[in-house]
């Protein structure tokens, strides 16, 4: 496989938004049949509209369809902002971390570089990282977010990426995840 195309997680949306339905309408329940007076049922639907907009957040995100990463054996492109599109090829790829989000899910961070030339504007936050490192280069870190994407693909993105990416390129620091609670109750052997 030349390429591999990490998507928003429509089964990790889709349990979102059911959460977010669940948590509403306990509140408004809570707002109408334990709050006294108009004050609390205001203030539960109001809160609940809250997560009525995740809902619909979440739903415009399994309409949109596209990548949220791109890995080819060329480079990583980064779609998560459409307006900051941010491509780096291997070559100036630092490492490939996998690491914990929180209890349930992962990240994958990729760390590199640009060089000025490589640049199209140059603002002054990128000027003064510059200018602290005394080179040409900007570092960006590049994240895919467990929050959208599901344990088992960001795992298996990591995987493709050590074993696609790291035999071409061997100056790239691949640091997988081990599960700190895994170790314990382990004997020393």
């Amino acid at each position: 496989m030349e390429q591999l195309v990490v998507y928003n997680d429509l089964r990790k949306l889709t349990a979102i938004s059911v959460s977010y339905a669940l948590i509403g309408a306990c509140i408004v329940w809570l707002g109408f049949t334990q709050g006294d007076g108009i004050l609390w049922r205001v203030l539960s639907v109001v809160i609940a509209a809250c997560f009525v907009a995740g809902i619909v957040l979440n739903t415009r995100k399994m309409m949109n369809r596209s990548p949220l990463f791109v890995y080819t054996l060329d480079g990583v492109t980064d779609y998560t902002k459409p307006q900051d599109v941010i491509t780096l090829p291997w070559s100036q790829v630092l490492n490939v971390q996998l690491k914990a989000a929180n209890t349930n899910d992962l990240m994958l961070d990729v760390t590199g570089f640009r060089t000025a030339d490589q640049l199209d504007e140059i603002t002054p936050e990128m000027q003064a990282q510059m200018d602290a490192n005394g080179t040409d280069r900007v570092y960006y870190m590049l994240e895919l977010s467990g929050l959208w994407v599901r344990r088992q693909r960001i795992q298996d993105a990591f995987d493709w990426l050590r074993d696609n990416v790291g035999e071409r390129f061997p100056d790239i620091v691949f640091t997988g995840f081990e599960d700190p609670l895994s170790k314990v109750g382990r004997k020393a052997g």
